[in-house]
């Protein structure tokens, strides 16, 4: 099975913390702000589950039929990259970026790590 490029997976994070954006529609101004959207237990840091609970919304809204496969047809325009993405791959990509922007190594992403570009 052909694996998308990190260039495609990046693009997917982004698109699914979009497309989880408030029901407002309002954009995050500040990293803070960005942080209040994962955290969802208010300790003002984020854990691998809630980063990954956040980003696996877009994943599921993503996936019409809801088998747990993103095909090419459900991708958004310009990922189309061959490649089928599953749910459990889709998982492990976003703890591997989890991990790369955890530059403390401390287990959570705090505002400045979890708003800088992904690595």
């Amino acid at each position: 099975m052909i694996r998308p490029d990190m260039n495609a997976l990046l693009g997917l994070l982004l698109a699914g913390a979009i497309a989880c954006a408030p029901a407002s529609g309002a954009t995050p101004s500040t990293a803070t702000a960005y942080l209040r959207l994962f955290d969802t237990n208010r300790d003002g840091r984020v854990s691998l589950a809630e980063y990954s609970a956040w980003l696996m919304r877009g994943f599921d809204r993503l996936d019409r039929n809801h088998d747990g496969i993103l095909e090419t047809e459900e991708l958004p325009p310009g990922h189309h990259s061959g490649a089928l993405i599953t749910r459990r791959q889709r998982q492990a990509d976003i703890a591997r970026v989890f991990h790369r922007q955890d530059t403390n190594h401390d287990g959570y992403l705090d505002a400045r790590e979890l708003a800088a570009p992904p690595r």
